[in-house]
């Protein structure tokens, strides 16, 4: 099976100072990621993120933590987003 294409610029990987997505603990379960910009502010104005504290792109938001299984499943969904962003989009240049 061929290995997708990947571009360096897009590459979240940790090491690196923008990493794909984590969880906060056991109690908290809140998401770092990154998103599109525009996704990320969407979601911000509907009450499920906020950008996060250290963001230098503008692409680094804070999920907050599900509370029911029909959150869960809307955070999953979100996390998918970003994992699909981080293979296939470009990061901004400062």
């Amino acid at each position: 099976m061929k290995k997708p294409r990947r571009l360096p610029e897009t590459s979240l990987a940790p090491g690196k100072r923008l990493e794909r997505v984590h969880l906060h603990g056991v109690h908290d379960t809140s998401v770092h990621l990154c998103l599109p910009a525009m996704r990320g502010a969407e979601l911000t104005k509907l009450g499920w993120s906020q950008p996060h504290q250290y963001e230098d792109y503008g692409i680094e938001f804070m999920i907050y933590g599900p509370r029911t299984e029909e959150e869960l499943e809307l955070v999953l969904s979100i996390i998918i987003e970003s994992l699909s962003f981080a293979r296939h989009a470009s990061i901004p240049r400062h």
